[in-house]
This record gives structure tokens, C-alpha cells and sequence, in this order.
């Protein structure tokens, strides 16, 4: 069973759309019916002679109101659930979130923590804050019937409320090329389970990078410890580098992506080494499609630096970085003065009065 929010959301939208579909076939075959009646009643080999109608100002009256009380009805059928949606219960918890071509950015404001994957506490409302970095998108999770535009600035908003599970989320506004691969996924937790989430997340964001040797080695204990196996990595790479830069690294897929494979080291703007590339990740680079990728942590950089730099790799240009260069971005970036975060989540209050009802 849905949560009693979610409930009346799914029973308002899928009551609307089977009422207003039942009126628009009762109406079809009204309309069709008089059609062919008429058409059969009326044929000129019945009427060889037409009459000449002047006009019924009853009749005229009678299809002027009738259709105008049923598009009413209609309006009043969806107004009772657009009232619902439009409508945050108080204490919902917030997540803002940003489109871009072509993946998802939520972030979690009390905390600091983003993500590319929607996790949420079950069994509360959840706002979501929208907005779009650079064209029109449209968040839809279809399981909770719930869908509203990303408009680059404008402030829009949606709110739902989900029971434990994973369900897809999708963008429904056509944003360009790869606009069918912009899915991602919705992971409702326990609320024990989603503090547990934050701890996490919190820990990777803020640790500091005070030995650089760490961060040197793709493979070292820290990386897959902090960032998690290769396959985590990958879906790192396939979520803000693949649509741009192809599953190879072949670029091309968009105006100007770079080929990570093949282009001289001239041709980059910031060059090949992991530090360059962890630079432009947290930079982007001006004047092109190359967003910064800041929310990301300092771990999650390196990883995917590692991982862009690995189609170079075996190049006959390509330079390396020595432990030098990794401890001068360390500094210019100040990653060893990050602290880890505990945060304790005081929501055993907030749940007794969700609970508790207005």
C-alpha cells in the first residue's frame, strides 16, 4: 500500500484520467452517432431538395451551455488534484534539485551531500526544489504520478511522498540528443537507513586528502574505499561524461566534447595529467559545453580523472604528474583542510508530528 499522501495523489491523477477519458468516449460516440445518423437521415437521395434553416436560437443556447457545463466539469475533476499537488504538506523534507544535459545533480541542502540518484526517507513528504542549468527539462517519477518542468531561472517545485523501494525517474521534456538516456533512479530508505545514506555521503564529501599518495593511485586502498569499486567509477563516468564524450571516450557526441583517446596533448585545454583533468572537472571550461563538476567530492574527482585519463593512457604524449603536482593542487584547492562531518538528524520530532496529523 502507497502512504496515505501518495495514495491521494495516484487516485487523484488516475481518477482524473479515467473520468475524463470515459466523458470523452461517452462524447465520441453521442457525436459520431448523431454524425451518421444524420448523414443517413439527411442523404440527398432522401432529400433531393435541402430546406433552408435560418437558424434556432434555442438549439443555439442549447449547445452553447451544455458544452461549456461539461468543459467546467472537466476543469473542476483536474483543479481537485492540481490543488493537491500544488500543495506541500508543512514539514516536508527538502532536496534541490538541477538538470543538465543530460544527467541529474540532487542535493541535499541541510547537509551538503549530492548525488546523482534521488535517495529519500520513506514515509515523509519530500520537496523538490527544481531548476536547470541550461535548457528546459522535466522531472517525472511516473510511480507517484508526479511531473514538473526545470526551467532555467525559474523556481519551479514538486512534492510526493514515497514508501520503501527504487523507482524510475525520467526527464519528459525533449533537452537534445541524449535526451531519452536522462534516467536515473529513485531509492526511497528507512529513515534509520537514510541517515545512514547522509553519514556516508558526508564522509566522502568532506574528507580531506591529506596524503596525496592516495589519490595518486586509482587502485589504492582509500580511493575504493572512499569512491567504491571500478563499477562505481564507470557509473560516475557514464553519468556526467558518457553523453558528451561517448562510452570510449571518442568524443564527438556534442559540439567541441573532446576525444579522450586520440587528440594531441595541445589540444587540451588544461592537458592530460590527472591534476589537468581534475582542474577542468572542477572548473569547466568557459565558452564551451563543459560544465564544472563541483558537487562531485575531491575523491570522486580523482577517481573520474583517473578514469578519463585511462583512455590516454597508453598515448606516446601523454606526461605524468609527479607527487609534486598532486601536492600544489592539493593546496591550491585546500583538500587537506576539508573536515570529516557528523551530523546527528534531528527527526524523531519531526516524524511524531507528521504523524500526529494537522
Amino acid at each position: 500500500m502507497l502512504h496515505l499522501a501518495s495514495q491521494k495523489i495516484v487516485e487523484a491523477v488516475d481518477g482524473a484520467f479515467v473520468t475524463l477519458t470515459v466523458a470523452c468516449l461517452i462524447l465520441m460516440i453521442i457525436i459520431m452517432g448523431a454524425l451518421v445518423w444524420f448523414a443517413f437521415k439527411y442523404h440527398r437521395s432522401r432529400h433531393p431538395k435541402p430546406a433552408r434553416i435560418h437558424g434556432s436560437l434555442k438549439l443555439e443556447i442549447t449547445w452553447t451551455i451544455i458544452p461549456t457545463l461539461i468543459a467546467l466539469w472537466m476543469f473542476m475533476v483536474g483543479y481537485d488534484g492540481f490543488q493537491l499537488i500544488r500543495t506541500v504538506p508543512d514539514g516536508a523534507y527538502v532536496v534541490e534539485v538541477e538538470g543538465k544535459q543530460w544527467s541529474w545533480t540532487f542535493t541535499h541542502p541541510e547537509t551538503g551531500v549530492t548525488d546523482s540518484t534521488l535517495y529519500v526517507p520513506a514515509g515523509r513528504p519530500i520537496k523538490c526544489e527544481l531548476s536547470s542549468s541550461d535548457v528546459l527539462h522535466s522531472l517525472y517519477i511516473p510511480a507517484y504520478r508526479v511531473k514538473e518542468d526545470c526551467v532555467p531561472g525559474l523556481d519551479t517545485y514538486l512534492w510526493f511522498e514515497a514508501e520503501v523501494g527504487e523507482y524510475n525517474v525520467f526527464c519528459a521534456e525533449f533537452c537534445g540528443n541524449d535526451h531519452a538516456k536522462m534516467i536515473t533512479k529513485l531509492i526511497a530508505l528507512p529513515q534509520a537507513d537514510f541517515d545512514a545514506y547522509l553519514e556516508r555521503r558526508m564522509k566522502l564529501r568532506f574528507a580531506p586528502v591529506t596524503d596525496v599518495t592516495k589519490v595518486m593511485d586509482e587502485n589504492s586502498d582509500d580511493m575504493v574505499g572512499m569512491v567504491g569499486d571500478q563499477a562505481a567509477v564507470v557509473a560516475l563516468y557514464s553519468t556526467y561524461c558518457k553523453s558528451c564524450h561517448g562510452a570510449n571516450g571518442e568524443g564527438g557526441l556534442v559540439e567541441g566534447a573532446r576525444s579522450f583517446r586520440d587528440d594531441p596533448v595541445a589540444k587540451w585545454k588544461r592537458g592530460v595529467t590527472i591534476p589537468d583533468i581534475f582542474r577542468t572537472l572542477t572548473l569547466g571550461i568557459e565558452g564551451t559545453r563543459m560544465a564544472a563538476f563541483d558537487n562531485l567530492s575531491a575523491w570522486e574527482r580523482f577517481a573520474l580523472a583517473h578514469y578519463v585519463a585511462g583512455f590516454y593512457r597508453e598515448g606516446p604524449q601523454r606526461s605524468v604528474a609527479d607527487q609534486a603536482a598532486y601536492e600544489k593542487l592539493v593546496k591550491e584547492y585546500k583538500l587537506d583542510e576539508q573536515k570529516s562531518v557528523i551530523v546527528h538528524f534531528p527527526i524523531d520530532a519531526a516524524i511524531d508530528d507528521l504523524a500526529k496529523g494537522p
